[in-house]
């Protein structure tokens, strides 16, 4: 008798040692303990199937039970493992009922009890599984649990072998007298069959999930390479921004047509500055703010107005509001951050010498917005903008002129020159 049960053991222990189906339950957190328990995260599979197998789901309790029996991710306990296998074999798991047999025969976690061992093959192999089908067929030979009987033993080979299972034909094979009429053929035949299409399968699933891995992948590498070019983006404009330092957004304001019109103090001080500068002497430092404050305006109705927006003080012709309007769609191109289309528009506005063009198209030359960063370039066309009267442009010259060395400044201002004497343009 201890012979024959060894043989019943290791047909059940290599059976327990199979992997989880994940196809038991379409439920999306039992899933999740799938995915866990494949990938070797047993920990993770224990706290997921916890709450499901208290629930009552019976694929839950047969797979937690897996856990507790072999002690991956829990602390091994043979007793647990029986409780949560009688739950979900009396809800009718084949692979439950199965185990539960193996721990009554072997007395893991429950006294040993072959009779109830054979009762629960029994209800497994009435619904067509294999495995309980040969195991019940060891019993019936060997007359473990049951009246050894050896037809009926055959007959459970016969039904388990048809679907493949090895041990069974082997079994067949070993009785002497006991073949079948066709000396086991169609058995092997169903059972080469069964070998075949489980191939297939396999090498269909194999497929789609390199090919679904592969998906995942192309995902990941295009999120990443998008967040590292904006990342890229945003420290090449935090960079730049470092070099050039702020740039205070001042809008000249509109005034009542009434007033008298005044000389803007704050372009008058930067322009002399950069001249002082280009004639050798070092240029004022002070601060704009300080110098004397030009004569009080009305303000305008929004903080950042442009000139588009300022009332004007006689109704503008029809070319004016053309070169209005494309200077606004440059803006508000560069505002999106389009800095090829806002140069496209704004390049034109400038060699008609447009201020607003000219102090927008130095900006971005001062921070490499579209162009190649180039100071002096910058620099002239804010020259130009403040001679035309641009509070931004002056401030951005008196910014300018504050950062950067006497030298830098008169090469500044001979680049300018040069533009304005047309021997250098904005395009070399």
């Amino acid at each position: 008798m201890t012979k024959h049960f060894s043989v019943l053991t290791l047909a059940l222990g290599l059976a327990l040692a199979a992997p989880l189906p994940g196809w038991a339950q379409a439920d999306e957190a039992f899933s999740k303990g799938v995915s866990a328990y494949e990938d070797g995260d047993y920990e993770a599979a224990a706290v997921i199937w916890s709450p499901l197998a208290e629930d009552g789901s019976p694929e839950a309790q047969r797979n937690l039970a897996q856990l507790y029996r072999l002690g991956l991710g829990v602390q091994k306990d043979d007793e647990r493992a029986y409780e949560l296998y009688t739950a979900a074999a009396e809800q009718n798991s084949v692979e439950a009922q199965v185990n539960v047999a193996f721990q009554l025969l072997t007395g893991e976690g429950v006294e040993k009890d072959s009779k109830q061992a054979a009762l629960w093959f029994a209800k497994a192999a009435d619904q067509g599984d294999a495995l309980a089908q040969f195991n019940l067929g060891l019993m019936y030979e060997k007359g473990v649990g049951v009246p050894q009987d050896r037809e009926l033993a055959r007959e459970l080979y016969r039904l388990s072998a048809n679907q493949g299972q090895e041990r069974a034909l082997a079994r067949l094979d070993a009785i002497e007298g006991d073949l079948p009429p066709d000396g086991g053929e169609q058995a092997r035949k169903e059972r080469d069959e069964t070998r075949e299409k489980e191939k297939t399968r396999a090498e269909a699933a194999e497929r789609e999930r390199e090919r679904q891995e592969a998906d995942v992948k192309r995902i990941k590498d295009n999120a990443k390479a998008k967040a590292e070019e904006e990342e890229r983006s945003r420290m090449q404009k935090a960079e730049a921004e470092a070099k050039t330092g702020p740039i205070l957004m001042i809008e000249k304001i509109a005034k009542d047509p009434e007033e008298e019109e005044t000389e803007d103090a704050a372009a008058v001080a930067a322009v002399k500055n950069v001249e002082t500068a280009f004639k050798g002497k070092a240029p004022t430092t002070t601060p704009v703010a300080r110098a004397k404050p030009p004569l009080a305006r009305k303000p305008a109705a929004r903080p950042d107005a442009t000139v588009a927006d300022a009332r004007p003080a006689a109704a503008p012709t029809a070319m004016q509001s053309d070169k209005v309007r494309q200077f606004k769609n440059a803006e508000a191109a560069y505002m999106r951050g389009d800095f090829r289309n806002s140069l496209r528009l704004l390049a034109p506005l400038v060699d008609d010498g447009v201020p607003l063009a000219q102090f927008l198209l130095g900006r971005m030359f001062n921070r490499g917005e579209g162009v190649t960063l180039d100071h002096f370039k910058a620099y002239s066309l804010w020259r130009s903008a403040a001679s035309s009267g641009s509070e931004r442009a002056a401030t951005a010259l008196a910014n300018f002129s504050n950062r950067f060395s006497p030298e830098d400044l008169a090469r500044a201002e001979q680049y300018h020159q040069a533009r304005l004497a047309g021997t250098i343009s904005l395009r070399d």
